[in-house]
């Protein structure tokens, strides 16, 4: 748990490191945002804004369709639906042959221009001259030609292309250009200045720009809404182009309109002419048929005939009743017996009087025979009377039934006659509702064409625009280019992100140490104390009663190093060494040297370094003495030759390095080095060493173990990170004890992490005013 404690820690104060090393260069921040503000300023002062145009269009279904009369084979699935309507439409609008006529119409293919000094503005209704193109010579790559209108007198202009060549003209006169013919009009109502320039186009080339800059939009696909934007510099040229776009489609879609309308009154009379000539003919195939099976109402005499079966059928059953009747009663007349016949059977009213008759005169006979006999003449005459009356019967009844048996004959030729007539209905239906269909689908057809003819002829007269201009083209007041506030936002993020960029880098490629925190994010090593940075003026050397910055670090210097040294009473031995040579070694061990020393406890400092020697350097009175060199190979050199006393502090003695010798790792490896420091131990409280950089050479590693602690200096903005993994290697193979870093010239905000390392604590601080510049300059 500390663990993670102390890392969160650690990454809350790389946090603020960070953050602190960006503020530092705060001045670079405001000059990079001021930079990029005054170039925003500049460009929105001088670029041109651009304004975005709108016009809305309306579309109606019905109005849509530009012949009326074939909107019902929408009904078939033949339509589109709106919003593929409304899509291809938009490319119709955005068609080159409608901005064709938008660029002739309003003689686009010509541009005007005021001439400034820095941008050229351009003109549209304001126009002092006007050209039109006459003609273009055939030059298929000819795009624009730029010329410039220079000398007006009178009726007399000069106009000069880009190539400085000059042509000369007068108004309402054609002029041949390089490009073609054109003729120029003087409009006096707007005053001519020094200089023009005008710009001609090929037609082509200005619809390519119009298709570019035209944009359509569907903000409400379901309302038929279509919305078309133009931005230009010029927003009453931008509104007369947005204006002419929808009056060209319109009398496109007109034209449309009147060509689809034609080719379907075309349509429909051809159609009229064929239906009523398949018409005709279906007609005269009714009557045809009619004719040939006598059929007026197919139905009613389908109705008919089944009740004259009926009728006849019910006749037929009576007469075979009768004839029935008249065949038993012939067979009664065929007996020889005279017999009553029977009478009242609903026969022929003369056979029944006839058989009445007899049968009464059977009777009567009967009666006389009862008083008579046969030969009786009344008898005899009665028999006569009775066989003729029997022979009238017979006859009659033979009669009746060659009648009754005609009329069956007739009946049954009636009931075949109407059962056949019966038989032929279903298949007459058939066919006659066959021919009736066509005749209904072609009189249906015909009057449908007929009434798609009036309606089409009555659209064709009408002249309803294609769509309905909601609102005419109208402009923003607001430019959607530049956008002032987003322009100067955007610079203001550049002119922090441009800085912090390049710093970013600066510090991702950098190195070096700055601080002790540097140190410790790479070592375990500990930090004795940071050495403020000093100016090229300042005194380098600690004074008697010095309260500087610089005193006050080694005081805190000499507090720390009581904490490593060891307790003992001979002199305790300091070494001073670097990794290499610039980092203040010697600056380190002078002033150490300076400030250790008292009356209590004197310090010997011993310059060691006798390859580069740099002690003599910090002497206002350098002598000749002997020095350490003269005593590490000449035996006979007594010590109290080397030994000078410091003019800065009396306390402090210095031995030099002496003279440069050829061979200083055998001289300092030879033992009397070591003699040396056990001679003065006993002299001195202290012993300064000031040795060699370590990593360029291996002297110090010859002396080292006559050191209690080793004082490791590094250089705030000089010394990298491998001089520190280069020290640790020396500790962890342990070729170096007691080491303890020291940070020298380290910055009041050392690589701009804002660690203030001030010393002063209110003696002696200066407050050096300086430029705003300067300071820049100096971060």
């Amino acid at each position: 748990m500390q663990k993670i404690e102390f890392q969160e820690k650690e990454d809350s104060l790389n946090l603020r490191k960070i953050i602190s090393q960006y503020l530092y260069k705060w001045p670079w921040f405001i000059a990079s945002i001021l930079l990029f503000v005054i170039s925003a300023y500049i460009y929105l002062r001088y670029s041109v804004p651009q304004y975005q145009s709108t016009t809305v269009l309306k579309f109606d279904k019905k109005q849509n369709n530009l012949s009326s009369a074939l909107s019902d084979l929408e009904n078939l699935g033949m339509g589109l639906g709106n919003a593929d309507e409304l899509k291809s439409e938009g490319a119709v609008v955005t068609s080159r042959p409608i901005l064709m006529e938008v660029v002739k119409n309003l003689n686009l293919s010509v541009e005007y221009f005021n001439t400034g000094e820095i941008k050229d503005s351009q003109l549209f209704s304001k126009i002092p001259v006007v050209a039109k193109v006459l003609s273009y010579n055939n030059n298929e790559n000819f795009k624009f030609s730029e010329y410039t209108m220079i000398d007006l007198k009178g009726d007399e202009f000069t106009l000069q292309n880009e190539k400085k060549a000059t042509f000369k003209g007068k108004f309402n006169v054609p002029l041949n250009l390089d490009f073609g013919i054109v003729m120029f009009h003087r409009n006096s109502a707007f005053p001519f200045k020094s200089k023009y320039k005008i710009v001609f186009w090929n037609p082509i080339e200005k619809v390519k720009k119009l298709e570019k800059k035209i944009e359509v939009n569907l903000p409400d696909e379901k309302a038929m809404l279509m919305e078309i934007n133009l931005i230009g510099t010029l927003p009453e040229k931008s509104e007369a182009i947005l204006n002419e776009v929808t009056k060209q489609y319109n009398l496109d879609g007109q034209k449309d309109k009147n060509l689809q309308a034609q080719n379907t009154q075309e349509f429909i009379d051809k159609r009229l002419e064929v239906i009523t000539k398949d018409l005709s003919g279906v007609e005269n195939q009714k009557e045809d048929f009619e004719n040939r099976n006598r059929i007026v109402d197919i139905q009613a005499q389908a109705e008919l005939a089944l009740q004259n079966t009926s009728d006849n059928t019910k006749v037929l059953l009576q007469q075979q009743a009768q004839l029935d009747l008249l065949n038993s009663l012939s067979g009664e007349a065929s007996k020889g017996n005279n017999q009553l016949m029977p009478s009242n059977l609903g026969l022929n009213p003369s056979l029944e009087q006839t058989i009445s008759q007899y049968n009464s005169l059977i009777i009567s006979r009967n009666k006389t025979l009862k008083q008579a006999t046969n030969e009786n003449p009344a008898v005899i005459e009665m028999n006569r009377e009775i066989a003729s009356l029997k022979e009238v019967i017979r006859d009659n009844i033979r009669e009746q039934k060659q009648t009754v048996q005609t009329g069956i004959s007739q009946l049954q030729n009636q009931i075949n006659t109407n059962n056949s007539m019966i038989q032929k209905v279903p298949g007459q239906s058939k066919v006659y509702r066959g021919i009736e269909r066509q005749q209904t689908l072609k009189e249906q057809l015909f009057l449908f064409l007929l009434q798609k003819r009036e309606e089409n002829a009555i659209n064709l007269s009408v002249n309803v625009p294609k769509a309905k201009i909601v609102n005419p083209a109208f402009t923003e007041d607001i430019p959607v280019s530049p956008k002032k506030d987003i322009i100067l936002l955007g610079a203001i993020l550049l002119g922090v992100l441009f800085p912090f960029a390049v710093l970013y880098f600066l510090f991702m490629m950098d190195d070096k140490i700055y601080t002790r925190d540097d140190i410790k994010e790479r070592s375990e090593l500990g930090v004795l104390v940071d050495i403020p940075s000093l100016k090229d003026n300042e005194n380098h050397l600690i004074q008697k009663n010095d309260f500087s910055e610089l005193a006050e670090a080694f005081r805190v210097l000499v507090s720390n190093l009581k904490f490593i040294l060891p307790v003992k009473d001979s002199a305790k031995v300091i070494m001073v060494t670097s990794s290499v040579k610039g980092e203040g070694k010697t600056l380190v061990s002078v002033n150490l040297a300076l400030t250790i020393a008292n009356k209590n406890s004197r310090a010997l400092l011993i310059g060691s370094d006798i390859r580069n020697p740099q002690i003599q350097r910090y002497d206002s009175e350098p002598t000749k003495r002997k020095g350490l060199t003269e005593y590490l190979y000449d035996n006979s050199v007594n010590v109290e030759e080397l030994i000078h006393t410091s003019t800065t502090n009396p306390s402090c003695d210095v031995i030099y390095a002496g003279a440069i010798p050829p061979n200083p790792q055998e001289l300092l490896s030879n033992g009397r080095y070591q003699k040396l420091i056990a001679d003065m131990s006993s002299q001195y409280s202290y012993i300064i060493i000031d040795s060699a950089p370590l990593m360029l050479v291996s002297d110090t590693l010859s002396i080292v173990d006559t050191a209690d602690a080793t004082l490791y200096v590094v250089r705030s903005g000089v010394s990298r990170n491998i001089l520190i993994d280069f020290a640790n290697d020396l500790v962890k193979d342990s070729k170096l004890k007691n080491v303890s870093f020291v940070v020298n010239d380290v910055s009041k905000r050392a690589g701009g992490y804002g660690y203030n390392y001030s010393y002063g604590y209110g003696y002696s601080q200066t407050n050096d005013k300086k430029s705003w510049w300067s300071k820049i300059f100096k971060s």
